[in-house]
């Protein structure tokens, strides 16, 4: 029965451990993703007012 209760615990204490580097890997893939869109979506802007350049809009 205790080893069942250490390996709870291991486990437990394994997620506990992995947390903060689950929580970097996660903030880091959402970072990069917002950079990507920004970069898009300023690409997609610009190429719709590079014609009106000429106009002086």
């Amino acid at each position: 029965m205790s080893r069942k209760k250490e390996n709870v615990y291991s486990a437990k204490k394994m997620l506990r451990e992995s947390m903060p580097i689950l929580c970097a890997l996660f903030i880091g893939m959402v970072s990069v993703a917002y950079i990507l869109f920004r970069s898009w979506s300023n690409k997609l802007y610009y190429e719709k007012w590079k014609e009106y350049e000429d106009c002086g809009i």
